[in-house]
């Protein structure tokens, strides 16, 4: 008997500290509320989520980030989702990672393949879970990743290069263009010198692809493991267009305790850059 954990349970709880002083709300619940009917999408689109200065707003309001990652989530049957929001709810959630290219304990979930195209049954079930988000106020971070293929991994691991990576772009930006509560991750710690790095000037031709298909969607790059030199937020306010930063902050016991003094520093070089941004 295998004894590894399904793909859907590595679930990381997470703090979204990125905006020091923006205000806590929590979104409408509407847990009681039908699903959207089968077969339309955008039926009960009641979440928009939007950005202010500094700040993050859900339908029109000021709101703190609170999430969890949620990364192999499309392995997962519909209603044990459900039961994951309604647990995530109860504990102040309402903002969650999903990664729309993961392959993790035997088990390759993603929702394109290696090309970028749309893999099913996955695909849906990503498009089922933001619905389902959108439904409960809850803001979904949809994460693309650059990969190169790994011995023993399972076909479509990853993203090779930058064609592949436009084209899953396009896959999703069309798939999930009915409702405005999810952002897109261009590339998981683009900056990683491995696999996963992405020079800038290809995030730029992926931020730009997603503006001309839809000119609304909020997008950003996440960093890999450090603090933000003013050298990373000039490239990505300026040469990539990032929406916000994703700064994913180094991983010791020291760092939570030192993000909102982090946070007010990049406010305050954003500010000298002349460009400013949650």
């Amino acid at each position: 008997m295998n004894a590894s954990p399904a793909p859907w349970r590595t679930v990381t709880i997470m703090g979204a500290i990125l905006l020091a002083g923006s205000a806590a709300v929590r979104p409408g619940h509407a847990a009681d509320a039908p699903p959207p009917a089968p077969g339309d999408p955008g039926a009960d689109v009641r979440t928009v989520l939007g950005i202010q200065g500094t700040r993050f707003l859900l339908n029109g309001e000021p709101a703190f980030l609170l999430g969890f990652s949620y990364y192999g989530a499309l392995g997962a049957p519909d209603a044990f989702v459900r039961e994951d929001l309604e647990d995530a709810q109860r504990c102040g959630f309402h903002w969650l990672r999903v990664w729309a290219t993961w392959n993790a304990f035997d088990s390759n979930v993603s929702a394109v393949d290696a090309d970028g195209r749309a893999r099913e049954p996955f695909l849906g079930r990503l498009r089922r879970l933001v619905a389902e988000c959108d439904r409960r106020g809850m803001v979904v971070d949809v994460t693309l990743t650059r990969a190169a293929p790994r011995p023993g991994q399972p076909p479509g691991a990853g993203l090779p290069n930058n064609q592949a990576h436009l084209r899953a772009v396009e896959t999703l930006v069309t798939a999930l263009a009915a409702h405005r509560n999810w952002y897109l991750d261009l590339a998981n710690e683009r900056d990683v010198r491995d696999a996963r790095y992405v020079p800038a000037a290809e995030l730029k031709t992926l931020r730009d692809a997603v503006r001309r298909l839809d000119p609304e969607r909020l997008v950003t790059a996440s960093f890999g493991g450090h603090d933000l030199s003013e050298g990373d937020l000039r490239e990505a306010l300026f040469e990539v267009g990032v929406d916000f930063l994703a700064p994913h902050r180094p991983r010791n016991a020291q760092s939570p305790g030192q993000t909102e003094a982090r946070t007010r520093e990049w406010i305050g070089q954003m500010e000298r850059l002349g460009r400013v941004v949650p």
